[in-house]
């Protein structure tokens, strides 16, 4: 498994940006603005579907703030409304503070014309790592911070902030929630920091994630079209493989490892579940 971690994480890390331009033109999904009415379902993938009923976040909430609301990504299934506003009240009261929430949805899923090949049917959000008092007021075009020194392989400042830290925690122990994405480094820390490393299952490293965490909710059963992932493998995650991802990044971002350009293979277009292009009409 190790070796083939490393090379797809060179390859990744070599063509990977945070967020493409948002000058990319619009695809037949981005440019529909009212979700459908009717019972809310996900259908598909992840990475290959669509959603019907979604509801939509509010621009604001107790804990939580909507960013980039000219995207139009804030809507999701009612799971996932739910979940960011449970999370908004959990981190308001614990901690006085605030989340800043990125991409969920567009109105009716499907592929986004930029930034994510995820976020597909409404169970998908990314949370800024950083957050802010709860009385603040918030710029919703301020830039992302990133926690992670990625040539060194430590979290900057040496310590997760305590209210992300917890969002972290409470995001993994919702039974409901499939898996949490956040960079390596950040894994690593917690691995090292963590008495109890039993919740750790769910957070995993991927390249990027330095700047926000991405949550992404299991199917809801009703939604018999929608398509699980694989669970996380069992254990904590905390190994050799995880370290060597660490210092792969590492050695990218300092020079010290160069990455090996390799071919792309052209990959087979998805066709969208035939329920999806009816969404896409209707």
């Amino acid at each position: 498994m190790l070796k083939f971690i490393l090379p797809l994480f060179s390859l990744l890390a070599l063509n990977a940006v945070a967020y493409q331009p948002e000058n990319k033109p619009p695809n037949a999904w981005s440019i529909i603005t009212t979700p459908t009415q009717g019972t809310p379902n996900a259908i598909g993938g992840y990475a290959n579907g669509c959603m019907a009923g979604a509801e939509r976040l509010p621009a604001s909430g107790q804990g939580f703030k909507d960013m980039r609301r000219h995207r139009g990504r804030y809507y999701g299934q009612p799971e996932l409304i739910a979940f960011i506003k449970a999370l908004g009240q959990y981190t308001a009261r614990r901690h006085g503070k605030k989340h800043l929430i990125g991409d969920l949805s567009q109105a009716r899923g499907g592929k986004m014309n930029f930034g994510h090949s995820s976020h597909q049917i409404g169970l998908d959000v990314d949370i800024w790592m950083q957050t802010v008092d709860s009385k603040s007021p918030v710029n919703p075009y301020r830039d992302m911070q990133s926690i992670v020194d990625k040539a060194g392989g430590i979290i900057i400042g040496a310590k997760i902030p305590t209210a992300t830290r917890d969002a972290l925690y409470f995001s993994a122990t919702q039974p409901n929630v499939a898996r949490i994405f956040v960079n390596p480094v950040v894994k690593w820390h917690l691995c090292q920091s963590e008495t109890d490393t039993g919740w750790l299952r769910k957070i995993r490293p991927w390249w990027g994630h330095n700047q926000h965490f991405h949550v992404r909710l299991a199917c809801p059963p009703r939604s018999q079209q929608c398509k699980n992932q694989k669970p996380p493998p069992p254990g904590d995650g905390c190994n050799d493989a995880l370290y060597r991802w660490v210092d792969e990044q590492s050695g990218l971002a300092t020079g010290r490892i160069k990455p090996k350009p390799q071919a792309k293979k052209k990959r087979p277009q998805k066709i969208p579940p035939a329920a999806c292009q009816w969404l896409q009409s209707e």
